[in-house]
């Protein structure tokens, strides 16, 4: 196949012959799967579990009236992967162009997406993950032992808790089964359903076109999870070359977007550390059939 990608022949391209396109190009700068075609086009690799929740997610935002990108074609691969051609939407991502937006651009941006995330909150659950497998792909419940598919809010509040309480390995070691049975001191204690969620509202996933409106990309972390969840990934990226005035403006934006959970936000933040550093921790709370025993994955004795 010619390097040269054809838009309109998309569809009477064989697989094999846009399997060999996609490997002949180069990836986005940045993104190991992504693979720009043309300008109209660019293909994105997923595991099939991965393809099958983000897509799921992009038609259900799509139905909720949210600008997300149309997936044009899907190959398998020979290894049981899936590259998915999707439209490469016209405009710019806002980590581009948000350090240039004045404040009345920035407060009309922030509102425009006030509104989507008030459309995505619109859908509720009583069991979380993504909206096929259910499997919990937040980063915030990432420990060895993750959580199972659509678990419920109170699995989710146990885990937060038991991370938010722990204190180091030895502490946990010398509880008692009744120690492990309760969380003293709870932190989190929703009991409001759980909200369809982006999860990754990062400037580099929101898109301005040449119109004004935005478009939401990257919909591989999304599912249903507790309202704060949205307001927290807001803040989880990388400000590169941003100012303080720059961050500032963000920051107004993701309390007018998302609600302000700050305390929340900490939090996680908080949690989120101790679990890389301690990630197998919860072991001993999962041996004794602890609070924060449901787990999606167990060690064998």
């Amino acid at each position: 196949m010619d390097s040269s990608f054809d838009d309109n022949r998309l569809l009477s391209y064989t697989d094999t012959e846009i399997s060999d396109c996609i490997a002949s190009l180069p990836n986005l700068p940045g993104y190991s799967t992504v693979t720009p075609l043309s300008s109209k086009y660019l293909s994105k690799g997923y595991r099939q579990d991965e393809f099958e929740d983000a897509a799921k997610s992009m038609e259900f935002a799509s139905q909720l009236g949210i600008h997300v990108p149309r997936i044009r074609r899907t190959i398998e691969d020979d290894e049981g992967g899936i590259y998915c051609v999707m439209d490469r939407i016209p405009g710019t991502t806002l980590d581009e162009k948000w350090p240039e937006l004045g404040w009345i651009a920035s407060i009309r941006i922030a509102f425009q997406l006030r509104r989507i995330v008030r459309r995505l909150r619109s859908a509720q659950s009583t069991l979380a993950g993504s909206p096929v497998s259910g499997n919990c792909r937040s980063y915030f419940l990432e420990d060895f032992f993750e959580l199972p598919p659509k678990a419920s809010a109170e699995n989710i509040n146990a885990f937060l808790n038991f991370w938010a309480s722990f204190i180091n390995i030895r502490h946990e070691i010398k509880k008692t089964p009744a120690e492990h049975a309760i969380c003293p001191n709870p932190i989190f204690l929703s009991t409001q359903p759980l909200v369809f969620t982006h999860h990754d509202l990062a400037p580099r996933n929101i898109i301005l076109d040449p119109q004004g409106q935005l478009w939401l990309i990257d919909w591989d972390c999304a599912g249903f999870y507790p309202k704060f969840f949205e307001y927290a990934g807001m803040h989880n990226f990388i400000r590169a070359g941003w100012s303080k005035f720059t961050y500032w403006r963000w920051k107004l934006l993701a309390w007018i977007v998302g609600g302000f959970y700050d305390k929340e936000r900490r939090w996680l933040g908080v949690i989120r550390t101790k679990f890389t550093r301690f990630s197998p921790a919860r072991r001993f709370n999962m041996k004794a059939n602890g609070y924060a025993a449901v787990a999606g994955r167990y060690e064998k004795d």
